[in-house]
Parts: structure tokens; sequence; C-alpha cells
């Protein structure tokens, strides 16, 4: 059975990748908080100790395994403060450069590493053009400058590896992520579009996340920067109006943009208010099928 560590992998979407992949693959989880990923993750899942002062260990860890998939890195889901964008930053450039080492220091280099990123690295400026994995990287925000680094960091490795680089769109799932918050509010009646409902919405099922993820792992031709979205964005009106209809709510009260910046500070910007047409392209010419390409479809299953 093959071996693959994982940073990250008690974290949202980490936990939902080993229920996918749990029964093909001997899994490591390399985690700060040993107690926890054990309280939380199946059993039959080997917990690994990550000092991030004391890292000998990771080069004898990368020769046992196969694969290596980094999905560690600081929610950026709240309220941005100094203090919690310098933890998005370091959360993830941090374990990057410590990847990096420990695969250079490694006697059996692993054959893939497949590394979280997001969709954030083209940029928030409000455009109706389509991106793809072609279009050019963005200039200007606060993710889009972490997103290009988190990439970057791994280019000593380019030709050492296969490299996968995973440009997450908003994850949708019933208990975790952005979506239970945003429900919330549908709930007591008081749900709504978001600023002027204008802004796209790149979004992708958790399932179809972490097939993605499968699928990106088994195929060994793939190599590059994948667009992880439904081949299907909508407008954030759109949005609001499909999940209010799923939870039997309406969607009329409109969250004002100015309330949302005085709340959520510089995240609003950039992750509610802006948001680009994010098109996977690449998934789709190799051949990936979507289970839930709709947003309907999405909610249906979420909320059923």
């Amino acid at each position: 059975m093959k071996k693959i560590l994982v940073f990250g992998g008690s974290g949202f979407i980490g936990r939902h990748l080993i229920d996918e992949v749990g029964n093909s693959y001997k899994i490591t989880v390399l985690t700060r908080n040993t107690e926890k990923a054990k309280a939380i993750l199946p059993a039959h899942i080997k917990v690994e100790k990550l000092d991030l002062k004391d890292t000998a260990n990771l080069p004898a860890l990368f020769n046992e395994h196969e694969g290596i998939i980094n999905l560690a890195g600081e929610n950026v889901g709240s309220r941005w403060s100094k203090k919690k964008m310098d933890a998005i930053r370091e959360s993830r450039l941090g374990i990057d450069k410590l990847i990096v080492d420990a695969f250079q220091k490694a006697e059996q280099k692993p054959l893939y590493i497949i590394q979280g990123s997001g969709m954030g690295v083209y940029g928030f400026k409000p455009s109706d053009d389509e991106y793809t994995e072609d279009s050019p990287l963005g200039k200007e925000g606060f993710l889009t400058e972490v997103g290009i680094d988190h990439e970057k960091v791994f280019d000593p490795l380019k030709e050492s590896t296969r490299l996968v680089f995973l440009r997450t769109g908003l994850v949708l799932d019933r208990k975790d992520g952005a979506l239970p918050l945003t429900a919330a509010s549908f709930k007591i009646f008081m749900g709504g579009p978001m600023g002027s409902g204008r802004q796209w919405v790149s979004w992708i099922h958790i399932l179809d996340e972490v097939r993605a993820i499968r699928f990106l792992m088994e195929k060994d031709s793939l190599s590059g920067a994948f667009n992880l979205t439904a081949p299907n964005p909508v407008r954030q009106k759109v949005f609001a109006t499909a999940l209010g209809k799923a939870l039997h709510r309406p969607s009329a009260i409109t969250t004002p943009a100015a309330f949302l910046k005085m709340m959520m500070g510089p995240m609003a910007d950039e992750l509610l208010l802006n948001g680009l047409k994010i098109i996977p392209k690449r998934l789709i010419e190799a051949g990936f099928q979507f289970q839930f390409k709709t947003i309907e479809e999405a909610f249906a299953d979420i909320y059923q």
C-alpha cells in the first residue's frame, strides 16, 4: 500500500481527504497538536509530532513516503488584524520552507508534492473575464502576494519531483468552512447578498475538492497549477438566492459593503466583496468529472 505524508491533515480539507483516500493509502499526519489530531482522526491514521524548532526527523519521514501533501495554514475566514495576517503568512511560508529543506536532505525523494494554494493568486480586481490557469497572476492584495509566494517557495524543486499546486476556491460543506457562518444568517431570516451582489463566487463542493486532489495524486502525468473550482461559478446574488432556496428562507436582506469592511477589515475586500470567475480548465482537460457542477446541485446535496 502506498504511503503519503500529510501536513494539515487534521484541518477541514485534510480530514475529508483522509476520509476519501484512507482505505487506499497508509497515511501519516504531521501536526503540532498530536492530541487533537488523534482525537478527531480515524484510529488507523499515524500521527507524528511536527516541531517547528526541531525538524531533524523530517528527511527520514520523507524517505518513507511516496507523496507529500501540504494543506497546512491559518484559517483566512475571520477579521484580519495585523497579527492575523502575520499568522496567515507565517503558517504557510514557514511550513513550505521546512518541506523544501527536508526534501533536499532526503535520500529517497518523494515522487510528488501536492501543495495547497488558492484562487487569490489571480488577484481580486472586479472583472467579468474568465480566469484559467493560463491567466496572468494578480499584482495587488494580501492573499495574492501570500499565494504567489506560497507557490514560489517550491521553485528549487521543479526539476526534482512532480509539483502540483491546488488553487482552491470557496469550499462548501455543511459543518466546516465558511458556509455554516453564511447559512446561520439565513436561518434567522437575515440572509441575502453581500455588497453589490455582482462579484463572482468561485466555489467547489468538499467532495469534489477531495476527489480532485485524489485525481491529481494518482495521475502521474499531471503537474503544475490546477484551479479547484466547480465549472460554473456564480455571482454572489445568485449564490445567496440558491442558498436561501435550499434552506427554505428568503434572501432579500443585503449586507452593505461598508458594514462588512468595518466588521472584517481588509478581509472583506478580498474575500467577500470582490471575486473572480475562475474556471477549472486543466482539470476538465485532464478528464476529471465533477459530481456537483452547479450551485443548486451542491446545495441540494449539502442540505438534503
